[in-house]
């Protein structure tokens, strides 16, 4: 979710910390917090976003947070943005409108019910 930003990456290196003894030798901690174990105490009406071919936050990371938060009985809205990776590519602007449409409905009760996707790309060249 990036709107409320979610984003506490499920990278490569996820669910592992460092740890330095008095003898200054590094050892590895493998089982930390994950989001997953943050559901329960999320308040409001959650958006989770993710590209389906985002390298670093990889989809499946989503997936179990939305597992989590059905889990939890809490309520989020859910998008897939298909063959986008971290900054959504071509769709950063329907992801822009998505994000202000969810705020406007949760934040300040005004819900967006004239849209026009169509409206938003007619600058755009036809290709």
């Amino acid at each position: 979710m990036r709107c409320g930003y979610y984003n506490r990456r499920s990278e490569t290196h996820h669910g592992i910390k460092e740890e330095m003894d008095d003898d200054e030798n590094i050892s590895y901690k493998y089982d930390i917090d994950k989001n997953q174990s943050l559901a329960l105490n999320l308040k409001g009406k959650l958006l989770l976003v993710t590209g389906d071919v985002h390298k670093n936050v990889r989809p499946g990371a989503t997936i179990r947070m939305a597992d989590a938060l059905i889990k939890a009985n809490k309520g989020f809205d859910y998008m897939i943005m298909p063959g986008q990776r971290h900054s959504f590519g071509d769709m950063i602007e329907y992801f822009f409108w998505l994000t202000a449409d969810h705020l406007s409905k949760h934040l300040l009760g005004v819900e967006a019910t004239n849209i026009d996707m169509l409206e938003m790309n007619r600058d755009k060249p036809k290709g």
